[in-house]
């Protein structure tokens, strides 16, 4: 599940965004072939202890180590899924004393991640009540944590949905487009053919993370879901979730 590494533009490289209280977004975007650019986020929680989770480590960028630093000292790093993995190193290198955390099977594939725990079924005692997760993927393939953060009520998505609705560039349009990306919320070709192929797990999955009251849903490529959450991740994967009661 190796990838060419995309290059990081590191002009563009903003502070932490506050979300909410105890939740920031840390905005990047990355080069892929050297033609078009994909925003990608990094979302960072703050727990009761004062310590943060990195969901998804960002490429390294000096000014950005800093006011992450200022937010709280980081404990943990999560890789949510079997993608994300490109910039953990670098960033475990800056943050040695954090615990390194990941989606199920990456260590099989990426084996310099070996050192890293892999996140089962019960989350890190500090994340009690705070931040949750369920786990999404075939047996054996590719894998992603949907993350909660209920105090907050937020979904923190990855690859499972994209919401790119904004393009600086009519070739980034183009070229995501082309790559089967879809126009709104919601999964991409990639997503369906591999995280969502398995339907029997992927519909448990998504039905037991719509029982968490979601208020808002933060993904790595895209805007934002800031109002009718649940129903607009009802609406992105109606295909893969039960008929309602009727």
């Amino acid at each position: 599940m190796k990838r060419a590494v995309p290059r990081p533009i590191t002009e563009e490289a903003p502070p932490p965004r506050e979300l909410c209280t105890d939740l920031w977004a840390l905005d990047r975007q990355l080069l892929h072939f050297g033609l078009a650019r994909l925003p990608s986020r990094t979302s960072i929680v703050r727990l009761e202890d004062g310590s943060l989770v990195v969901v998804s480590p960002p490429p390294q960028v000096d000014a950005s180590d800093a006011a992450i630093d200022s937010l709280g000292p980081v404990r943990h790093v999560v890789v949510p899924n079997s993608f994300h993995y490109l910039f953990a190193q670098p960033f475990m290198r800056r943050y040695p004393d954090a615990c390194l955390l990941t989606a199920p099977g990456l260590a099989r594939r990426v084996p310099e991640l070996g050192f890293a725990t892999e996140l089962r079924a019960h989350p890190p005692a500090a994340w009690a009540g705070q931040l949750e997760y369920r786990i999404l993927g075939p047996a054996h393939g590719p894998s992603e944590l949907l993350l909660f953060h209920s105090t907050s009520g937020t979904l923190i998505l990855t690859d499972l949905a994209f919401n790119m609705v904004r393009y600086p560039r009519a070739v980034d349009r183009l070229f995501w487009r082309a790559s089967g990306i879809p126009a709104g919320f919601g999964p991409g070709r990639t997503t369906r053919s591999l995280l969502l192929r398995d339907r029997e797990p992927a519909s448990r999955c998504l039905s037991q993370a719509l029982e968490w009251p979601i208020r808002r849903i933060v993904v790595a490529h895209g805007e934002a879901i800031e109002s009718a959450a649940i129903s607009s991740l009802r609406t992105a994967f109606a295909d893969y979730l039960p008929e309602p009661p009727g």
